[in-house]
Formats: C-alpha cells, structure tokens, sequence
C-alpha cells in the first residue's frame, strides 16, 4: 500500500507556480497617473504652441463698399482676424470706437482692409485742390457698368460754359489732365466716382465727381446743361 500511494502521489501533476500580475496594486495607479499628467502637459504644449506661431491679428474692414467722404458707423465696420504682412498698414481692431464717428478719407470696396491713411489728423476729403461735383447722367451719358471708385474721364461738349471754375484759370494740374479733341469742342477732364446711384424711374444714374477744384465750376455747370459724358478709363490714366 505504502509503495502504490507513493506511486499515485508521484503521478499527480505538481501545481502551476503561481503567477503576480504587475500593476494590480497601488503601483498600477501610480503610472496611469503619471501617465495622464505627461499627455495633459503635451496638449498643453501643443496649445500654447499654435498660439505662438498664429501670427494673425484683428484688423477693421469694410462691411459694405465705403466711399471716401462717408461719416463711418459700427454697421459699417467689421472685425477680421487676418495675417498682415510687415509695412502693410491696416487699421487694428483696438481702433473700432476711434473709427465710428469718423470721415472716411479713401474709398474701400466690402471685405477690404482699412488702411491707417482712412483716418487722423491728415484725414480731410476733399484733400486741398480737389471738389466732390453732383452730376444727372441721363441714359447714354455713362457706362451702364460704373461703379464706386472707377477713374473716369468727365467729357464736355461744345457749348458748354467756360471760365466759370473757382479761381478763374485752370490750375496747371488740371490744364495738364484736361485734353481737347481738335477743333471738335469737346473738352476732358480726369476725375473718380466717388459714388453712383441708379434711378429705376428713367435709368438715369445721380453721380460724384472727384475732380480739380479749379475745373469743378465747368464741370457742373456743363452736367447742370447736360453737356456732360463721363467715359470709364484705365486707372493708371489716360482719357
């Protein structure tokens, strides 16, 4: 009997060893946290990161084309945040209160950037040796694609008064933009829309002239006699 248990007991499988698992005690929670703590630190990092090298700034632009001369209100400004290029000159968004109330000195079409010429001390429109001219353009008389802003040639007829501009004589300047055609009476002088409006009535447009100050009274008493054409030219000039 004895030599047959002996046998049994060595034909038994001995026991597995037993195992520990690493991380089932407080060590375990030890590394999660830490864990935690260096993955909230890298988007943290990555955070401050993007800020750093986000070189936008807010700037003032126009919420609608804004034409020089125009006393600006917050309905016409917006805020944009927009990379702005070293010597690029914009107005920034900590000038809002100093902007509304303001004259606009140059146009600026819808979405454009204010520059910081738009306003200060040296904002003045007309600028000295300029004059805003109101002129009727009945149909015919202007491109039916005029807009804001376009450079323009203010065409006279013949017949139209002569000499009646302030000051007499025309100014160099303005003798130097005006060109004759000929003998055929027809006179041209350069100036730019400051703004055009459109009748739906009879199609005629009601638009400002920026010209001369020294030519200002011929043209608007040639437009009062409707003997005016304004013809759209290049910006860079010509007529």
């Amino acid at each position: 009997m004895t030599g047959t248990r002996g046998s049994a007991a060595e034909a038994r499988p001995a026991a597995p060893p037993t195992v520990r698992l690493l991380g089932t005690g407080p060590r375990r929670w030890r590394w999660l946290g830490l864990g935690v703590a260096i993955m909230t630190a890298g988007a943290l990092a990555g955070v401050v990161a993007v800020e750093q090298l986000d070189t936008r700034q807010g700037v003032l632009v126009a919420g609608s084309d804004l034409a020089a001369g125009q006393v600006l209100t917050a309905a016409d400004l917006e805020v944009a945040r927009i990379s702005v290029s070293d010597g690029v000159s914009a107005l920034t968004e900590d000038r809002l209160q100093e902007a509304v109330g303001s004259t606009l000195a140059v146009p600026v079409p819808e979405g454009g950037v204010l520059p910081e010429t738009a306003l200060g001390a040296d904002a003045r429109y007309p600028a000295a040796g300029e004059a805003v001219v109101g002129a009727v353009l009945a149909p015919g008389r202007f491109p039916a694609s005029l807009q804001r802003g376009a450079a323009v040639s203010v065409v006279l007829v013949e017949g139209a008064p002569a000499g009646s501009g302030e000051g007499g004589a025309q100014s160099g300047a303005a003798a130097g933009g005006a060109a004759a055609a000929g003998d055929s009476g027809v006179t041209a002088y350069p100036a730019r829309v400051q703004s055009v409006e459109l009748s739906t009535a009879d199609g005629s447009a009601n638009v400002e002239l920026l010209v001369d100050a020294q030519v200002a009274g011929q043209v608007a008493a040639a437009a009062a006699a409707e003997q005016a054409t304004v013809v759209q030219v290049s910006p860079s000039g010509g007529s």
